[in-house]
C-alpha cells in the first residue's frame, strides 16, 4: 500500500513554529515522493510539489491570530479548527494522519510545547498575565483528551526535555513516545555577508561595531531583562537589535541610548542573522527554539540557557555557551566570545555544521520511517518502499 501522510495544521505558512515545522515537512514529503496532504484554514506561501491542501473552515484564516488582538483571535480560531479538522480526518482512514495537536483524532502528534510547563515557569517568574487568556482553558482541555487520554499512537516530541515533560506530566508510556527534533531550512538560512551589511545599514550600526542580536515575540519569557542588563554592561562599541512585536517600553534604557535597537516584528530574518556577531537567548522555557537554530545556520554562534531542546544542541565552545539568566554571566560570556577572533570564527564554522545535522530532508526521513510503521499496523499490508530523500542542495 502507497504511504499517504495526511499532516493537520491550522495555519500553514512560514511564520510561526508549528506553522513552519508542518509547511517544511509538507515540502521535504514532497521531494521525497511521498503522497501528503495538508489540512489547514489558513495557507500562506504555497508549498508546491505534490502536496495537496484540503481547506477546512477556510473563513478562519480572516480572523486575525497575530498583532495585539492575537490572544482573542486565537481563542476562536483554534477551537473551532480543532473541531473541524477532527471531523475532516475521520473520513482519511487510509492515510497516516500527522497532527500538530490542531485536531482530536489522528495516527501521532507532534507536541511542539507543554503548556502546562510553560505556565508553571510563567508562574514561578511571578507572571500571572495568562490568566486573562481564554485559549489557555481550551489547551488544557484538548491536551487532557489527547494526551492524558491517549488518543494517538505515538507522541512525537520535539526534543528530549519533551519526551521527560510527557511521561512526568501526562503519564504517556515511554513506548508511545517518539524524539524527532525540528529541522532547518539550510539553504534559505545561510550567511549573506551583503545582505547583512544592509541591515547595519538600515538601523545605522557602524561596521565595526559587535551587534548582539535577540529575537522573540515573549520578552518576558524570552528572557530580554537580563540580556538588555547584560547589554548595560558592556562597552560603546556594541549594539544590540531585538525583533519581537512585544511592547519594548519596559525595557528601553537611558543608560545604552540608541545603542538598543528595537526593529519591532520583521520577515527578514536571514538578513538579519547575517548582520550579527552573536545571538543571545536568555529564555526561561523552550521545547526546541527555532530562532536558536536559524542563527547558527547563518553562522551565528548561540548564547542561551540549556533549556528544552536547546540543550540537545548547544555545546560550549563548539557553536556556542550555555548561559544563566545572570546578567553578569551572560556579559561575561558575550565578552569572552567578541574579544577572541579565533574563537569566534571557530564558532561560526561549528554552528552551522550543527545546522547541517538538522536539514529538513534528514528530519523528514524520520517521519517518513515512522508514519509507514504506523500505516503497517493500521491496514496490516507489506510495509511501503523505502523512500530515500533528496539530499539537500
Amino acid at each position: 500500500m502507497e504511504l499517504e501522510i495526511v499532516q493537520v495544521i491550522q495555519e500553514l505558512s512560514t511564520q510561526g513554529g508549528a506553522e513552519r515545522v508542518a509547511w517544511e515537512l509538507a515540502r521535504a514529503f514532497g521531494r521525497a515522493g511521498v503522497k501528503n496532504t495538508a489540512v489547514t484554514s489558513t495557507l500562506g506561501e504555497p508549498v508546491g510539489g505534490n502536496t495537496k491542501i484540503q481547506r477546512v473552515a477556510a473563513w478562519l484564516s480572516h480572523i486575525p491570530t497575530r498583532g495585539v488582538f492575537r490572544h482573542i483571535g486565537r481563542a476562536i480560531v483554534i477551537p473551532f479548527f480543532t473541531i473541524a479538522a477532527s471531523f475532516a480526518v475521520r473520513r482519511r482512514r487510509d492515510a497516516a494522519v500527522l497532527s500538530h495537536g490542531d485536531s482530536l483524532l489522528g495516527d501521532a502528534v507532534v507536541v511542539h510545547a507543554i503548556n502546562a510547563e510553560n505556565l508553571s515557569q510563567k508562574r514561578l517568574a511571578g507572571n500571572w498575565q495568562w490568566t486573562l487568556n481564554l485559549l489557555h482553558l481550551w489547551v488544557w482541555l484538548r491536551d487532557s483528551w489527547m494526551i492524558r487520554g491517549l488518543r494517538y499512537k505515538i507522541f512525537v516530541a520535539v526534543s528530549a526535555r519533551v519526551s521527560a515533560d510527557l511521561q512526568r506530566l501526562y503519564g504517556v508510556p515511554p513506548s508511545r513516545i517518539r524524539i524527532i527534533p525540528n529541522g532547518i531550512d539550510v539553504e534559505r538560512f545561510k550567511a549573506d555577508p551583503i545582505a547583512g551589511q544592509a541591515i547595519r545599514k538600515e538601523f545605522g550600526i557602524p561596521d565595526d561595531a559587535k551587534l548582539i542580536v535577540f529575537v522573540g515575540h515573549e520578552f518576558r519569557r524570552k528572557g530580554l531583562a537580563p540580556a538588555v542588563a547584560a547589554f548595560e554592561r558592556l562597552g560603546g562599541n556594541f549594539r544590540m537589535l531585538v525583533v519581537g512585536s512585544d511592547n519594548p517600553a519596559p525595557y528601553r534604557k537611558a543608560s545604552v541610548g540608541d545603542r538598543l535597537i528595537f526593529a519591532g516584528s520583521r520577515y527578514d530574518m536571514t538578513e538579519i542573522y547575517s548582520a550579527a556577531d552573536l545571538f543571545v537567548l536568555p529564555t526561561s522555557y523552550e521545547t526546541f527554539s527555532l530562532v536558536c537554530m536559524e542563527a547558527m545556520a547563518c553562522s551565528v554562534p548561540v548564547l542561551a540557557t540549556r533549556v528544552g531542546g536547546i540543550e540537545d544542541y548547544l555545546e560550549d565552545g563548539v557553536n556556542g555557551f550555555g548561559i544563566t539568566e545572570d546578567p553578569d554571566d551572560i556579559a561575561e560570556k558575550i565578552q569572552r566570545v567578541l574579544s577572541d577572533e579565533l574563537m569566534l570564527a571557530r564558532l561560526r564554522l561549528g554552528a552551522r555544521a550543527t545546522a547541517m545535522n538538522y536539514r529538513w530532508d534528514k528530519i523528514a526521513a524520520q517521519y517518513i520511517e515512522l508514519m509507514g510503521q504506523i500505516q503497517l499496523e493500521k491496514h496490516g499490508a507489506p510495509p511501503p518502499k523505502p523512500v530515500v530523500p533528496l539530499k539537500a542542495a
